[in-house]
Formats: C-alpha cells, sequence, structure tokens
C-alpha cells in the first residue's frame, strides 16, 4: 500500500504561506532551505520532515492539481474555524464520507492552493 512519503505547497509569498498554515495547524514550520528556495517543513510527532510549502522555479500554486488530504487532527471543525481568519477560503465544508471512513472538507489557501482535510471526528 502507497503513502504519502512527501509533499510539497507551492507558494508566491513564501512568508503568507507559512504564517497561513502555522496558524491554521497551531503549529511551527521548519525553517530550512531547498538550494535557493525556501521551505516551511511540517514535521510528524516524532520530529520527521513530511512535507513543505515551498517557493521558487517551478512551483506554481493553482486549485486545479492534485489534491493531498492533510490530518484535520481531534476536530475537523476547529481546523475549518481558523482558515477564514488566516486568509483562506473553505471550498466544501465538513462532508462525511460513508462506511464510518471519518470526515474531509477542502480549503484555498493565501497562494490559491486546493488542499484537504481529514479527520474521523
Amino acid at each position: 500500500m502507497q503513502h504519502i512519503d512527501w509533499f510539497e505547497i507551492p507558494s508566491t509569498d513564501f512568508g503568507r504561506a507559512s504564517r497561513f498554515y502555522e496558524s491554521v495547524f497551531d503549529c511551527e514550520l521548519k525553517s530550512d532551505r531547498f538550494g535557493s528556495f525556501p521551505m516551511g517543513i511540517f514535521t510528524s510527532p516524532s520530529g520527521e520532515g513530511v512535507g513543505c510549502v515551498i517557493q521558487g522555479e517551478p512551483y506554481a500554486p493553482g486549485p486545479d492539481g492534485t489534491v493531498i488530504y492533510l490530518n484535520g487532527g481531534v476536530s475537523i471543525d476547529k481546523v475549518l474555524a481558523r482558515i477564514e481568519p488566516a486568509g483562506g477560503r473553505v471550498v466544501l465544508g465538513k462532508t462525511e464520507l460513508p462506511d464510518n471512513l471519518g470526515y474531509i472538507a477542502h480549503f484555498i489557501d493565501t497562494e490559491g492552493n486546493r488542499l484537504g482535510l481529514h479527520t474521523m471526528a
């Protein structure tokens, strides 16, 4: 079975995008660089890097690409409530999945990317 090893969320304004994700997920992104590209790294509870916000060529934000689902934590409602105050927009509210698979939602971040949330509650 496949799982996400790493993800990259493109940004045009790295500082704005980093503040958005830190606010929405109530976390601190680890600052790093990939060559000349600034990166804000999401880490697992064990401290392992799992993905990032990044700015630079050839990264271009947009709502029509692949949708990755980020963990919505204990309550998807709490995460959804922080999206608009942080500058994003909810485009699919909390939606129950069949067969007790939990809930999803979609949002547009400050850079114009569409992302998903998934949680069991």
